[in-house]
């Protein structure tokens, strides 16, 4: 039984019919007019859908960055079925598989990724987030040698570009806090980043004082209101070109901490400050901007 299928010329490179055929059981693509075989032994690129031992259940997960070989490696014997004998045989493949899977190139890209892996569940980054940064550390350390400091300092650089590149922007100075590094660490592995993969900087996205906002706002539990309300302060204020030559978080925390006051759920100075991990006088100074500025009046 042959189907009908598109194949990606549309066309016979011979005939010039269109009427390409693929047959199943030769696995071919064929032109009905000519007969010409176009294409054969055609690798199929889609899950595995036949067991050929009803014994033996396998499974695999899907194409990821987040593991040196993309998952592709994956695959795994269950063992929970069968008798004991059969247990320890599957067991012992297993092991033996995990064994090979990992070459002896691939050890730094495969030890780089779980610690990738294991800031990502501390920081509660996204799979997307993850994803990004498991593609850059690949490329950023394959075939290179560094100590595991340096390794652990990159994975935790990678993801911090990699929430850059989705315009998920974090203040550097609490992203460090939580994973536990300094500034400094975490500017010198940025650095080594972008040194070792070209053209980062073409696919990060301008930080803008609007990506904070359902950050801080999610942090001190505020309304959705009092989030739009903030949106729109920032909003006016960068049509006074307030935003120039100015951080973009000091700006966002000084709106949300207006917005909580002109909402009725006002935080503190000190509460929004320690959200963020900046000093109240910092905020204290764009809050006056803002309220200079646009013309506020705010009675406490």
């Amino acid at each position: 039984m042959t189907y009908v299928y598109e194949h990606e010329t549309n066309k016979c490179p011979y005939c010039g019919s269109s009427s390409v055929v693929f047959d199943p059981q030769l696995n071919q693509y064929v032109c009905t007019l000519c007969g010409t075989v176009i294409v054969e032994k055609v690798v199929y690129h889609g899950y595995e859908l036949r067991v050929y031992d009803e014994r033996v259940p396998r499974t695999s997960g899907s194409s990821t960055h987040k593991v040196h070989d993309h998952g592709i490696g994956g695959t795994e014997f269950s063992v929970k079925r069968g008798s004991k004998a059969e247990r320890n045989k599957w067991r012992n493949m297993r092991r033996m598989q995990k064994s090979i899977r990992v070459t002896k190139e691939e050890k730094i890209v495969e030890k780089t990724l779980r610690y990738m892996n294991m800031y990502a569940k501390i920081l509660g980054a996204p799979n997307y987030v993850a994803e990004t940064a498991g593609k850059i550390l690949s490329e950023a350390v394959k075939g290179r040698n560094y100590k595991n400091k340096t390794l652990k300092n990159m994975a935790i650089a990678a993801l911090y570009i990699s929430y850059k590149m989705h315009g998920l922007h974090r203040p550097a100075k609490l992203f460090v806090k939580q994973v536990g590094i300094t500034l400094k660490d975490l500017w010198h592995a940025e650095k080594k980043i972008h040194h070792n993969v070209k053209n980062l900087n073409k696919y990060m996205k301008v930080e803008e004082p609007e990506t904070y906002v359902a950050f801080l706002v999610e942090k001190l539990g505020l309304s959705n209101d009092t989030e739009k309300l903030a949106n729109y302060i920032l909003d006016l204020a960068k049509k006074l070109g307030l935003h120039i030559g100015r951080p973009g978080i000091g700006l966002a925390t000084a709106a949300v901490y207006l917005a909580s006051i002109l909402a009725n759920e006002k935080r503190t100075q000190i509460e929004v400050a320690k959200a963020v991990n900046l000093t109240d006088v910092a905020i204290r100074n764009r809050y006056s901007d803002l309220i200079d500025s646009l013309k506020i009046q705010v009675y406490l």
